[in-house]
């Protein structure tokens, strides 16, 4: 390791009010929010790494190098789970915050730091957390997509299914990555709305993300077990960035 940058960050979401398909808890039946993400606060503080958690609902909180940063979302604007709006909160925090200078996107309740990651990302590549599967997975044939999304998948089924839990980047490569992400999810909700066929979206994210990796970042993708764990395994001792489950 050689240099800590404060402008180095972690970033996660934790929203209220949405339908999530895997979880039912909710901050305030807990021990509240900061006691939830204490495992990847306290991880991250190893290597002194602020992390900020995108929250709806709750007031603005800081417990060392935990920063709760509230935000408003209107229910109303979306017809798709928090898996797709998550990442429109974090594009529109990113964008303001140009201090930042590398960022991992991680799912902020189940994913900790074993190594410091930010000395090994390289401007323009995107780093991402997998699994030991391919695009032809379940969670990618049940849920809904587009037919271009379905065509994709069919033609590349044995591509390794990526997983967003854990995503990393220098702000620049993260933001060009999510804004094609919501471009996309926007423009599919209005040709749903004037009733296009066969545009929607399922329940997770899985497919956009892995669609938009794959034909957008193809040359520019990095995974294995330089960033994450092997999914699911609980490997606490690894040379992985993150633990990932």
């Amino acid at each position: 390791m050689t240099t800590i940058s404060k402008n180095n960050i972690i970033l996660g979401e934790f929203l209220k009010g949405f339908y999530d398909p895997q979880f039912t808890w909710d901050a305030e039946e807990t021990n509240g929010l900061t006691e939830i993400c204490q495992p990847l606060a306290q991880s991250a503080a190893y290597y002194d790494i602020p992390v900020y958690v995108l929250a709806n609902g709750i007031g603005q909180k800081k417990q060392a190098n935990l920063h709760i940063e509230p935000v408003q979302v209107n229910p109303q604007r979306y017809k798709l789970t928090l898996y797709f709006i998550r990442w429109e909160l974090a594009l529109n925090f990113l964008v303001q915050h140009p201090e930042f200078e590398k960022v991992a996107l991680v799912d902020a309740t189940d994913v900790t730091v074993l190594n410091y990651p930010s000395d090994q990302v390289e401007d323009q590549f995107l780093y991402f957390g997998d699994e030991i599967n391919y695009l032809d997975a379940g969670i990618i044939k049940r849920d809904p997509k587009t037919p271009e999304m379905r065509n994709f998948f069919e033609e590349n089924p044995e591509l390794q299914l990526l997983n967003p839990g854990v995503i990393v980047g220098t702000r620049e490569t993260i933001i060009e990555f999510l804004t094609i992400f919501v471009s996309i999810f926007n423009r599919i909700q209005v040709e749903e709305m004037r009733g296009v066929p066969e545009q929607r979206l399922g329940n997770y994210d899985m497919s956009l993300v892995n669609y938009i990796a794959y034909r957008y970042f193809y040359n520019r993708i990095r995974h294995g077990r330089e960033v994450s764990t092997l999914f699911m395994y609980n490997e606490h001792t690894s040379g992985a960035w993150f633990k990932h489950k």
